[in-house]
């Protein structure tokens, strides 16, 4: 599949659900989307996300109960890791 913003952000979205937490879209303002919770499944989640549509993690950055990623910190692939990207969201997900 595709890596695009839209994509990603479908993906951060599932991912904030399976985790019960607040998903916070401002990637049209300030180029971030943020999920309210710094737990370590969820962090952990968020950079094999980041690592399916980037290559890499450090995008995703926590503090003051957040857990965000930076869209501008990096060039997304051409297309996603599909195999890494299933491992982080809930099983049967569909994008």
């Amino acid at each position: 599949m595709k890596a695009d913003l839209e994509t990603l952000r479908k993906a951060l979205k599932a991912c904030a659900q399976a985790h019960n937490a607040e998903f916070l879209d401002w990637s049209e303002t300030v180029r971030e989307i943020s999920i309210k919770s710094e737990s370590v499944p969820t962090v952990s989640d968020v950079r094999m996300i980041c690592r399916a549509f980037y290559g890499t993690a450090h995008m995703a950055q926590t503090g003051h109960g957040y857990t965000t990623v930076y869209l501008d910190e990096g060039e997304m692939l051409p297309e996603v890791d599909e195999v890494m990207l299933q491992m982080a969201l809930p099983r049967g997900t569909k994008l």
